[in-house]
């Protein structure tokens, strides 16, 4: 869940003064990617409602 939590935060919010150009452009890139295309929502989707897993017995 942390990862997760890190990778939304940095994909959602602008660091002001925190970002240099090159950083911006690739926050920019995951961006599109993620919010415009069927396998980026997808992984959003999987990793927020949780990965599946084995059952235990």
């Amino acid at each position: 869940g942390e990862r997760f939590s890190w990778f939304m935060t940095n994909l959602l919010h602008d660091f002001d003064g925190h970002q240099d150009a090159w950083d911006q452009k690739m926050q920019k890139a995951d961006r599109e990617y993620y919010l415009k295309s069927h396998a980026g929502l997808a992984n959003i989707a999987e990793n927020y409602v949780g990965l599946p897993y084995e059952d235990i017995e």
